[in-house]
């Protein structure tokens, strides 16, 4: 009798599902690190390096190169050769370090010493290897002390006692493409000679290779501090070796190419320019 009709309990509206995050894009927002690929910038970076001049307590910086065997290590050496004597050797990539893919044991048996440019010298050591890890430690610390001539037979390192040059600044290389699934044992063995040089106050650097494998192109080089998978893969090699991030050198070596390049060679000499800088303090500690 005119009464509302009864509708029952009311409905609670359906609520919209939610939507998924967007994935993140393969390029950050902003660089990591800025690097300026252009012919002036590259210009400038030469004739950075070709004027160094180390602290007045040291009549050349120093700069020792190791790392495990297969790294990229000879061939960062002769990317900075062929970089450094351009003009010499009209832009071509030259070979200064026997470089054999896929070897397994170092080429290098000797302490060689690299003099690129008038007061910077260069010294290579013998590759690691996983089973010679040993004594390791005890023959980069007299190498870094000075206690080595150059010339010497790494065999021969620990029972010599002839004077050497003392090293400003400790670079160690690694290959991004095997760093993943590096060995344990290597692990730890990096970690313990990073610790003995953050307390012996010797600048360290990690020098990281191969990244032209994650690349299509060279001219993709100039994205690498925008790449986001690449920043998380230094970001995971940087806390394994304990090393901060902005100790971290990224290059592509001159491997298959007969000709330099700009892209290439701008992070090679930023990586060479850093070393010097990293070094300085140091000289001006001694």
């Amino acid at each position: 009798m005119g009464g509302l009709l009864s509708r029952g309990p009311l409905r609670p509206e359906p609520r919209p599902e939610p939507k998924p995050e967007p994935r993140p894009g393969p390029f950050l927002p902003n660089p990591w690190r800025e690097v300026k690929f252009s012919d002036d910038a590259y210009m400038k970076l030469q004739e950075e390096i070709k004027k160094h001049e180390p602290h007045r307590k040291a009549y050349t910086t120093n700069i020792l190169i190791s790392g495990s065997v297969g790294s990229g290590k000879s061939s960062f050496l002769n990317s900075v050769l062929s970089e450094l004597r351009r003009k010499e050797f009209n832009g071509r990539v030259q070979t200064l370090q026997a470089v054999r893919p896929g070897a397994q044991t170092s080429v290098t048996q000797r302490l060689r010493c690299h003099k690129f440019i008038e007061k910077i010298k260069i010294f290579d050591t013998a590759g690691f290897e996983l089973e010679k890890t040993v004594n390791a430690t005890i023959i980069l610390k007299k190498i870094i002390d000075g206690e080595v001539a150059e010339g010497t037979k790494f065999d021969n390192i620990l029972k010599s006692k002839m004077e050497g040059d003392k090293i400003h600044c400790v670079v160690l290389v690694l290959s991004l493409h095997t760093a993943e699934n590096m060995h344990p044992a290597l692990i730890q063995f990096y970690e313990q000679f990073i610790g003995m040089l953050t307390e012996t106050e010797v600048p360290c650097q990690l020098l990281v290779t191969f990244v032209d494998k994650l690349v299509e192109k060279t001219e993709d080089l100039k994205n690498l501090y925008r790449r986001r998978d690449i920043k998380q893969k230094i970001e995971m090699l940087a806390k394994k070796m304990r090393i901060s991030m902005c100790n971290v050198l990224v290059v592509s070596n001159y491997f298959e190419e007969m000709k330099i390049n700009q892209i290439k060679g701008t992070l090679l000499l930023e990586a060479v320019a850093q070393m010097l800088m990293a070094a300085k303090p140091f000289q001006e500690r001694m």
